[in-house]
C-alpha cells in the first residue's frame, strides 16, 4: 500500500469516526502484546468488576503511555498527537456479571470532567478475551457524543430515537469511541472472562 493510500484510509477512518464516536479497530495488537497485557491484567478481588491506574505496575503505566501501535490508533482517529490520561481494566466474568445503564463517561474520581477535554479524548478498549453477543459487549449510541453533555431526559429522548450499535470483538480487537458517547452493558448471558483495557488518550490541544 501507498503512502497516499495510507493517508486517504486514514482520512476516511478519522471522518467515520468523528460522525459516529465509535469505531473496531482489528489487527492493532502484536501476539507479544496481547501476551504481555494478559501477565500485567491486574488480579482483581472477588465480584470486583474493574481496576484503576494505581492497580497496574509503574512499568506497565510507562508501557501503555509510550506504546507507538497505541498512540497512533488515537493519532489516526483524532488527527493529532496524544498522551495517556487514563487506564483502566475491567473483567464481566461468572462472579462479576454487571449491568450498567446509558450514560457518558464523564466523572473521574467522583468529578465531572470538562467537556471540553473531554471532546479531545479517545477510549481505546483493547479485548484480551473475545467477546461476542452473549458476552454482554459494549451497546454505543452512534452519533450521541456531538451532544455534548447529556441530563437524564436528553439521555432517554436520545435512547428512544436512537438505533443502537452492538460492539463485538475479537482477542485484540480495539473498540475505540469518545467518552461522551452515549453506551451501556448488559449482563452476560453466558458469562465467562471478558478482560478489557480500556485506555484514554487525550490531545494536547483541540483539533481544527
Amino acid at each position: 500500500m501507498s503512502a497516499a493510500d495510507d493517508d486517504t484510509r486514514s482520512t476516511v477512518l478519522r471522518d467515520r469516526f468523528a460522525d459516529l464516536g465509535v469505531a473496531v479497530v482489528e489487527h492493532a495488537l502484536t501476539p507479544a502484546d496481547l501476551v504481555y497485557m494478559d501477565t500485567i491484567f491486574p488480579r482483581l478481588a472477588p465480584r470486583t468488576a474493574g481496576a484503576r491506574a494505581s492497580d497496574f505496575s509503574q512499568p506497565a503505566q510507562e508501557w501503555f503511555a509510550a506504546h507507538e501501535g497505541l498512540l497512533e490508533v488515537g493519532r489516526r482517529l483524532c488527527g493529532t498527537a496524544m498522551r495517556l490520561s487514563r487506564l483502566q481494566a475491567f473483567d464481566k466474568s461468572p462472579e462479576a456479571n454487571w449491568f450498567v445503564p446509558w450514560h457518558q463517561d464523564r466523572a473521574e474520581d467522583g468529578r465531572e470532567r470538562a467537556v471540553e477535554t473531554l471532546e479531545r479524548t479517545v477510549a481505546l478498549r483493547i479485548h484480551l478475551d473475545d467477546c461476542c453477543e452473549d458476552c454482554g459487549p459494549l451497546e454505543a449510541l452512534p452519533g450521541s457524543h456531538r451532544q455534548g453533555r447529556l441530563g437524564a431526559a436528553a439521555i432517554a429522548e436520545q435512547v428512544a430515537c436512537g438505533s443502537p450499535l452492538l460492539c463485538l470483538a475479537a482477542r485484540g480487537d480495539i473498540v475505540a469511541m469518545r467518552p461522551l458517547l452515549l453506551h451501556r452493558s448488559q449482563r452476560a448471558r453466558k458469562p465467562a472472562a471478558r478482560r478489557v483495557i480500556h485506555i484514554e488518550y487525550t490531545a494536547a490541544k483541540s483539533v481544527t
